[in-house]
């Protein structure tokens, strides 16, 4: 079950990171099909909202009828975060591109940079709306258990994330455990 959750969550991130960008990265960049192909984004993101609604299902002891209540609500927040971040970063990565190229106008620049505070003000307040969606549907302990399934998720993507990076090569603050460097757990 962890070897799938790994599975999942780092085609949903090199999906993410190559959309965010505009366009594909990696070997398999460019290519239309083979053995080896990466699954379209909105299929990873299909096959992780699965596996979440299998981990709600069973965190949060929920009954079928609440289950098909609650995973609009999950697929929502979870779409909103994904909007924002995709947001956010397609206009950093626009700026990145500018300044390493020398294309980079005053103007532009303040443009971009509007779209990067604006995605980073309107998150929490779409985040918070979605989760007092959730919270509507669930009990006192419910809730618990659903914030500590997004810690435990959100604790998992990133030890993936930083297995998939890699050994960092000395760099300060590196650790062979995957948790940053301020993480003391």
């Amino acid at each position: 079950m962890k070897r799938a959750l790994t599975v999942l969550f780092v085609l949903a991130c090199a999906a993410g990171a190559a959309a965010q960008e505009g366009r594909p990265e990696g070997p398999l960049a460019g290519r239309e099909g083979g053995p080896g192909r990466r699954p379209p984004r909105e299929e990873i993101f299909r096959m992780v909202d699965t596996y979440i609604a299998e981990h709600l299902q069973e965190s949060l002891s929920l009954s079928d009828d609440q289950l098909d209540k609650l995973m609009p609500l999950v697929r929502k927040l979870n779409a909103d975060r994904r909007r924002f971040a995709e947001r956010r970063l397609r206009a950093l990565f626009q700026m990145r591109r500018m300044l390493k190229d020398g294309t980079a106008t005053e103007a532009r620049v303040a443009e971009l940079l509007q779209q990067v505070k604006t995605a980073e003000a309107e998150e929490p307040v779409a985040v918070r709306a979605a989760h007092d969606a959730i919270d509507a549907q669930l009990t006192a302990m419910q809730q618990a258990q659903f914030r500590v399934l997004e810690a435990e998720v959100e604790h998992r993507m990133r030890r993936v994330m930083a297995n998939v990076r890699g050994p960092r090569s000395g760099g300060a603050g590196a650790r062979d455990d995957g948790r940053p460097p301020h993480d003391q757990r």
